[in-house]
């Protein structure tokens, strides 16, 4: 018999809530059914525990098997555990047929012949192409099945290529997620995946419902407090996002604490972009409590303390807090000389997290080698959006690309030429070197970049504009950024102030202008082009920009004097 009745009584409010009736026993419902709100949440390793304990209770419970292989496969994070989803299968027969021949109704047959099919031969974009039919036929054959729908609309969003954007396939997702959500309002997967498909640069204003709503649904969960930020963020809704991202830090540290885990567990990617929506924020006291944070994990993750070393255990203090396509550079740290030598790395970025972390049934965790390349990110943001270019005088190292870019930047400014060029040498050779195309893109714009701010303290104002050009054209051919900006200076911000100090402010409000339509509500943008309208006679639109950074800035650090301007400009 199917379990109907339970898959909604023994649900976990703190998770959300769906029916998805199953033929397992009525004493597995429920650990089944909490199995997968936390797989709609991407709460993986606890997903696994919650299948497993299903299986314990019903060790012939088809579905709980199904629930366990799906938890390897994490298709938004471009990772999988192959061997372990054919374990897990395998747990349940020998065979495909023989596993097919113990789930006992059609509909839960077509479940497992659908992972069958995501785990069988072949090249992983295959398997996912083939199983994304397979859940489209299964929800079409099974309309009132809102979770073979809302599986069918993750499988659809996994089936884009990395570093790529497909609008017809994430609107299609987003259609069925969106759909899914009206008739259960409290369906975590339903606005989870809404999220990640409008998060695409251009469809954000698409996910504001679900952004509002899932952190609400399912607030045991760190990742469903993070996503929201995929929305808020690109929107320059400052202080949603930060609310967001400080809440699912927090909960990430109350799981690290709760289950006795290191900080490599720790939610370290929600802790990055609260690092960036901080700046915004003109608070950067509280961005720099968040670098601290980082720098206590890696001196915890140090040689003789990376295994298992429990929060509260290792030099942690009390957190003070209550899935873009160009990821950090691969942290490769490099000399800075006058005369460099080109990088030799086959890369220069990685991922937020690795996947080879023994806390992590899916080996997941923030190592000291990703976290060193997430803390050179947030070093770089801090010295670009404070203008704290002392911090970087005499710096002869940098962790990836965007500390390069920052030391090149802040070299300019700090009148040090040789430096400055050294910089643009390794830019230069990481625009042709790297082999991930995205990362060389984004290194030919920083590249352009430099060049020109070079070429200005040279005195070179028309090379200076014409490379400062070049980077905003080819920032302008990239699609629009669907979390932090890279590069971590946009170029288009630049060429403005650049335009602005040149004596040519209404070239200067047309290019800040087009900076906030790629990046709304950016600190620097909204102050510059406050400062470049109030020079060509636009007071009202100069005032109005100063308001608006001032609502961005109404949290921030009382001793900038970014402040005092703004109001005077406001009036």
């Amino acid at each position: 018999m199917l379990a109907a009745g339970i898959s909604l009584a023994a649900q976990t409010p703190s998770l959300g809530r769906i029916s998805f009736p199953t033929s397992g026993s009525a004493q597995a419902q429920a650990p089944f059914i909490r199995g997968v709100l936390l797989l709609h949440s991407f709460e993986y390793d606890d997903a696994i525990e919650a299948f497993r304990e299903a299986q314990r209770i019903d060790p012939g419970f088809a579905m709980a098997y199904w629930g366990e292989a799906l938890s390897y496969n994490q298709p938004l994070w471009r990772h999988e555990e192959l061997a372990r989803a054919r374990a897990a299968l395998a747990k349940l027969g020998p065979t495909a047929a023989a596993r097919g021949a113990r789930a006992p109704t059609v509909r839960e047959k077509a479940y497992l012949d659908a992972v069958e099919r995501l785990f069988g031969d072949g090249a992983k974009a295959a398997r996912d192409r083939a199983y994304a039919e397979r859940m489209g036929q299964l929800a079409q054959a099974n309309p009132a099945d809102d979770e073979a729908a809302v599986f069918h609309a993750l499988a659809l969003l996994a089936t884009i290529p990395e570093n790529e954007r497909n609008a017809a396939v994430s609107l299609q997702a987003g259609a069925i997620a969106t759909g899914i959500l009206k008739r259960n309002p409290q369906h975590p997967g339903a606005a989870h995946y809404a999220l990640h498909a409008f998060d695409d640069g251009e469809h954000a204003a698409m996910g504001l419902d679900a952004a509002r709503t899932y952190a609400r649904i399912a607030p045991a969960s760190s990742h469903a407090r993070h996503m929201p930020s995929h929305i808020f963020l690109p929107l320059g809704m400052w202080d949603e996002a930060v609310a967001s991202d400080e809440s699912s830090f927090a909960a990430s540290v109350d799981r690290v604490k709760r289950q006795g885990l290191s900080m490599a567990q720790a939610d370290f990617h929600s802790l990055s972009w609260l690092h960036y929506e901080y700046l915004q924020q003109g608070r950067f006291a509280k961005a720099r409590d968040a670098m601290q944070t980082v720098e206590r994990a890696i001196a915890a993750s140090a040689p003789g303390t990376a295994k298992a070393v429990p929060y509260g255990a290792a030099p942690y203090s009390a957190a003070p807090y209550s899935a873009a396509p160009y990821d950090p550079s691969r942290p490769v740290p490099r000399t800075l000389t006058a005369q460099p030598t080109p990088p030799t790395s086959p890369a220069l970025r990685a991922p937020p997290a690795s996947h080879d972390h023994v806390e992590s049934e899916i080996g997941r965790g923030f190592g000291p080698v990703s976290l060193k390349s997430e803390l050179a990110s947030m070093r770089a943001r801090l010295v670009i959006e404070s203008g704290a270019w002392g911090a970087m005088k005499g710096v002869g190292s940098f962790d990836n690309i965007d500390e390069l870019f920052a030391l090149g930047m802040a070299s300019v400014r700090l009148r040090d030429a040789r430096r400055a060029e050294a910089a643009l040498e390794h830019l230069g050779t990481a625009s042709k070197t790297v082999p991930d195309r995205d990362a060389r893109e984004i290194a030919q714009i920083m590249g352009a970049e430099l060049d020109g701010l070079l070429r200005l303290s040279r005195g070179d104002r028309a090379g200076a504009l014409a490379a400062l050009a070049r980077a905003t054209a080819l920032e302008a051919k990239r699609p629009r950024p669907v979390a932090r900006p890279y590069p971590i200076k946009p170029a288009a911000e630049l060429y403005a102030e650049t335009l602005l100090g040149a004596g040519d402010p209404a070239a200067a409000v047309v290019q800040f202008q087009a900076a906030l339509m790629r990046t709304p509500r950016r600190a620097a943008s909204l102050l510059g082009l406050a400062r470049a309208a109030q020079k060509t006679g636009h007071r009202a639109e100069s005032a109005e920009a100063a308001k608006d950074f001032l609502a961005a800035w109404h949290l921030a650090d009382t001793d900038r004097p970014e402040l005092a301007e703004a109001r005077a400009l406001a009036r």
